[in-house]
């Protein structure tokens, strides 16, 4: 196409100064999302019953949520179930829980109940349509046909009887309900019959956060073994009799398929100390689920920073990783994809606003950027995720207000708004690990775009002083900073301070002469040890204006 063909089809419109493409969050991105999802190979994937893969990993804004959010637009008996939602801080709330983990019992069991209760009553809601009582009272009338002369699931069934006036309330009712039964059965473990040593323990110190302290050897022992044998009791036989009936006699017409999604494991919605072993639970009910019911899929999004920490901290005795892995779809995107996403969009914003002709991307950018493709100048600034390309394209817009298509010095106008925000927002991304992850990046301020490990090591002890003067907030990195130098380790210091970097997409790193950069969001693994002092650096064209690097 001739540049005068192109001027011929976008003159007729200009960008508004408050036009978009979309929005960071898949949720507020609706009206985009419907019309423009691209499916990058992941959808088939994720919706096929038969396939192991149901934990869809990525960083932020690489697409989790608008994956999960196309399953329940499109599959007809899709449940969404919100961590939120689920009143899941009374759990964290409740002294009696708090109070039997502090003395080291594992409450594992209990949530993995927990899951199986709210996945097993959702599909029974689901399939018998149970939202109001009347429909309650239904589904009882056929239990009892299904099931009144078959012995060998009266545990399930008495399971289902005790919770059955509580299948058309809402998650966050049935997760109270199971709660207050295991709290009402770790109470009476403490009192005169179930042992002479614990006796008295609540009347006297209170079933509180720091009692425990107050416990003798021998209490705690005693406490920590009928607490465990309370949680080990629960009656999770019932619940595995449950999958058997739902895959068996409820939910046997194979050709309907039910989908659970469960996003936003991410946020606020439980205390971290609660919510990593909920995590756990949570992957391990949702593989028992997905190979006890043939039609059943529970799919679960999460950021793969925090899978790391879930592991990290619910290690136990014969942990393997290994078996999880057949579980994980990890998201990537091509520039192709990229750039076929911001084609839907860009065309659902022209057609909505100004005309009805087709107008590409490519068409809106100049013919070069420092002579070289801009959409490749462009793409090169993300970290190949569409939440980059997204929010990158929207400073084009606002920088180009009242014009038709995008300068070359446009695109470096909003690039500077772009990078400053891009690090804010992976500062944001990464504070639970790394609180001082902006300052840390400040360490290459004003570096070359590429540099050897020695460059940063001559300098890093005075960056490191310039960082105290800096900040006060005591976390990961200062407590790395301050240990590397009273040891006066400064290689030590600079291979830390580049693998954190690295980790989180800031640099990508060149180990040896003879390999390639490695980029840790295109899933490149390296160790602390790897980065020696005839490493590369290289840092991300998306952060050099933020910087103030100059391209060379």
């Amino acid at each position: 196409m001739t540049h005068a063909e192109t001027d011929m089809r976008t003159k007729k419109f200009v960008f508004r100064r408050y036009a978009n493409i979309g929005a960071a969050d898949a949720i507020e991105d609706r009206k985009f999302l419907e019309k423009s999802f691209v499916d990058n190979g992941s959808l088939e994937v994720i919706s096929d019953v038969n396939n192991s893969i149901c934990i869809v990993l990525g960083r932020t804004g690489s697409g989790k949520t608008a994956l999960l959010e196309q399953i329940n637009r499109t599959e007809e008996r899709a449940i969404k179930i919100n961590p939120e939602s689920l009143s899941l801080n009374y759990i964290a709330s409740n002294n009696i829980l708090r109070f039997f983990m502090e003395a080291g019992v594992n409450l594992d069991l209990f949530y993995r109940l927990l899951w199986r209760h709210v996945f097993a009553v959702e599909l029974i809601r689901e399939h018998y349509q149970i939202f109001n009582e009347e429909k309650n009272t239904d589904f009882w009338s056929q239990v009892r046909q299904l099931f009144s002369r078959d012995s060998k699931k009266q545990h399930a069934i008495e399971y289902l009887r005790k919770h059955g006036p509580s299948f058309w309330q809402e998650s966050e009712f049935r997760v109270k309900e199971v709660t207050k039964s295991i709290e009402n059965d770790l109470t009476s473990a403490l009192d005169a019959k179930a042992s002479p040593t614990i006796f008295g323990i609540g009347a006297e110190f209170g079933l509180n956060v720091g009692a425990v302290r107050k416990l003798t050897e021998d209490q705690k022992i005693e406490v920590v073994h009928r607490g465990q044998e309370i949680v080990d009791k629960v009656q999770m036989h019932a619940l595995s009799k449950m999958i058997e009936i739902l895959e068996n006699d409820f939910l046997v017409d194979k050709q309907k398929r039910y989908f659970i999604t469960i996003d936003r494991l991410d946020e606020n919605w439980i205390q971290d100390e609660f919510r990593y072993g909920l995590i756990k639970a949570l992957i391990d009910t949702v593989r028992d689920f997905n190979l006890g019911i043939q039609n059943v899929k529970i799919i679960i999004s999460i950021r793969e920073d925090l899978l790391d920490r879930v592991f990290r901290y619910t290690r136990g005795s014969g942990y393997q990783e290994e078996k999880y892995k057949s579980m994980y779809l990890r998201l990537a995107w091509t520039t192709a994809e990229l750039e076929e996403l911001l084609n839907l969009r860009v065309n659902q914003l022209i057609k909505e606003q100004y005309t009805n002709q087709t107008v590409n991307v490519v068409d809106l950018f100049p013919q070069h950027i420092q002579k070289g493709d801009p959409l490749t100048y462009f793409f090169d600034r993300t970290l190949m995720r569409p939440r980059d390309a997204i929010l990158f394209f929207n400073d084009c817009i606002t920088s180009a207000a009242g014009e038709a298509k995008f300068t070359q010095a446009i695109i470096q106008q909003a690039e500077a708004t772009y990078s400053v925000n891009r690090l804010r927002a992976m500062a944001d991304e990464w504070a639970t690990d790394y609180p001082n992850l902006f300052e840390l990046a400040m360490f290459l301020e004003r570096y070359p775009t590429q540099f050897r490990f020695k460059t940063l090591e001559t300098e890093i002890e005075g960056r490191a002083y310039k960082f105290f003067l800096t900040n006060k907030t005591e976390g990961e990195i200062y407590k790395l900073i301050c240990s590397k130098l009273e040891l006066n380790d400064i290689t030590g210091l600079t291979q830390e301070v580049l693998w954190i970097l690295f980790r989180v997409g800031v640099v990508g790193i060149k180990t040896m002469p003879h390999s390639s950069i490695v980029w840790s969001y295109l899933t490149g693994k390296l160790l602390v040890s790897d980065i020696n002092e005839e490493a590369l650096i290289k840092v991300h064209p998306a952060f050099w204006r933020v910087l103030g690097i100059k391209p060379t």
